[in-house]
C-alpha cells in the first residue's frame, strides 16, 4: 500500500477546531476585525485571537493594519486553490507551498 507524504493530519488538526472553522466561514463573507468576530461569534476575544494566529501562522488566513484595526481575510492562495477542487487536493497543495512556514509542520 503506498502511503502520501503529504500530512493532511496537520492541516487538519489546525482545521478540526471549531471556532477556526466559524472563523474561515466568516471571513469567506468579507474581511473583518477581531472585535467584528466577537461580535459575530459571540466568543471572547482571546479566543479569537489566538485562534486567528493559529490560522495565520498556516497561511489560511492574512492580516492588513487599518489605522489601529487588524483586519483578518482569508488568503487568497488558499481560495483559488478550494475553487473546483476537492479538500485534499486544496490542502496538498497549501502544504506544498506553505509546509516551510507552518508552524505545526515545523514541530
Amino acid at each position: 500500500m503506498k502511503t502520501d507524504s503529504t500530512p493532511y493530519h496537520l492541516c487538519l488538526e489546525v482545521l478540526g477546531n471549531p471556532l477556526r472553522v466559524n472563523l474561515i466561514k466568516e471571513l469567506g463573507k468579507k474581511p473583518k476585525s477581531v472585535g467584528k468576530l466577537v461580535k459575530t461569534l459571540g466568543e471572547e476575544q482571546s479566543k479569537i485571537s489566538h485562534s486567528l494566529a493559529a490560522l495565520k501562522k498556516c497561511n489560511f488566513v492574512k492580516s492588513e493594519k487599518d489605522g489601529k484595526k487588524t483586519i483578518y481575510s482569508l488568503s487568497e492562495s488558499l481560495l483559488k486553490k478550494i475553487e473546483g477542487e476537492n479538500l485534499f487536493e486544496a490542502l496538498e497543495k497549501h502544504y506544498k507551498e506553505h509546509s516551510r512556514k507552518c508552524w505545526r509542520c515545523n514541530k
